[in-house]
């Protein structure tokens, strides 16, 4: 996953996730930005994601589907630095749904670790709006660590 540093512009100063398509399935998410933040005083995460139209459900709000994913991307920017001698997969995730997400503004990925052990790491966090003042929704997550074969 190489992240870049963003140099100018709004998010001068983060690191941004996919900064070009690769042809993969997040490439239609757009560009995530991330940047160390504690959580409860410990080591976490902040991720940003610009929200437009193409996030909406029928409703007008953020897609469920679309939360979801970007949960999936914030767990695995929790655990970005076990990245670079292994690769991982979602074994489990689990989101609550608390708030409508409203559309054009950033939505907000926070995570931590909750355990580590050899092969498996736990986390936890919640998606927000407003500058975390909106919850959005709260997920925990389980990731196994595997052998990198690319």
């Amino acid at each position: 996953m190489a992240a870049s540093l963003v140099e100018e512009g709004p998010w001068k100063g983060w690191k941004a996730w996919h900064a070009r398509p690769e042809g993969r399935f997040v490439d239609g998410l757009g560009d995530v930005y991330y940047r160390d933040e504690p959580v409860n005083g410990g080591p976490g995460i902040l991720c940003c994601i610009e929200t437009a139209r193409k996030h909406a459900n029928g409703l007008g709000f953020l897609h469920g589907g679309f939360l979801m994913a970007f949960v999936d991307v914030t767990m695995f920017a929790t655990i970005r630095h076990m990245l670079d001698q292994s690769a991982g997969v979602t074994l489990q995730c689990s989101t609550d749904f608390i708030g409508a997400g409203a559309i054009g503004k950033v939505l907000e990925g926070r995570g931590h670790i909750v355990k580590e052990t050899g092969k498996m790491v736990w986390v936890s966090g919640t998606l927000t709006q407003d500058e975390g003042a909106h919850l959005v929704c709260q997920w925990h997550g389980i990731l196994r660590k595997v052998p990198r074969t690319r």
